[in-house]
């Protein structure tokens, strides 16, 4: 899929994000609300974000409640674990946005060491590993490339364990286990 392609595909609406938002919106919080001991003002920005998202990821309308779900409690768990690190009660917005500095500063070291890491990885692989992390399908890198999903899905996996072993954080792969 060429890039421009990929951008059409992420920035244009699919015209039913309103109705999905009113037929959605309250089971989604709910959902949140279960599965996060989080502050109600922590649940409503996770879902806040994870709407968001949606508008700008485009996922498949079949997934997109469990998507939504998943984004929206990843987003709650940061929430919360940012204020837990300020050591403010639940909801203090003053508190957050320290613990948001704190977080933008973490998030770009990781990320330099990250786009260092990178560069390591052989080019190919390197390409495979961003496509699929841009959501890309296992079938669509493996077109892309010339080969077969399964091998895509063998490459991505290859470079994953070894962007993982650069920047400190080894896996475990499976095939080792004995």
């Amino acid at each position: 899929m060429s890039d421009e392609r990929k951008d059409q595909r992420r920035l244009t609406l699919r015209g039913d994000e309103h109705e999905l938002y009113a037929a959605e919106h309250t089971r989604l919080r709910a959902v949140v609300a279960r599965a996060v001991n989080t502050s109600d003002a922590n649940i409503d920005d996770a879902c806040s974000f994870a709407w968001l998202r949606l508008l700008t990821n485009q996922p498949r309308r079949e997934t997109a409640f469990g998507w939504l779900a998943k984004v929206a409690i990843r987003e709650a768990w940061r929430l919360n674990r940012a204020e837990r690190a300020a050591g403010a009660a639940p909801g203090d917005p003053e508190a957050l946005e320290v613990a948001d500095q704190a977080d933008v500063a973490d998030d770009r070291l990781a990320l330099e060491e990250t786009i260092g890491a990178l560069a390591a990885i052989h080019p190919r692989k390197r390409a495979m590993l961003v496509m699929n992390a841009l959501d890309f399908t296992h079938a669509e890198i493996a077109a892309e490339h010339g080969i077969s999903p399964a091998r895509a899905r063998e490459l991505v996996y290859r470079a994953r364990l070894q962007l993982a072993k650069l920047v400190g954080r080894p896996g475990v792969d499976p095939r080792s286990r004995q």
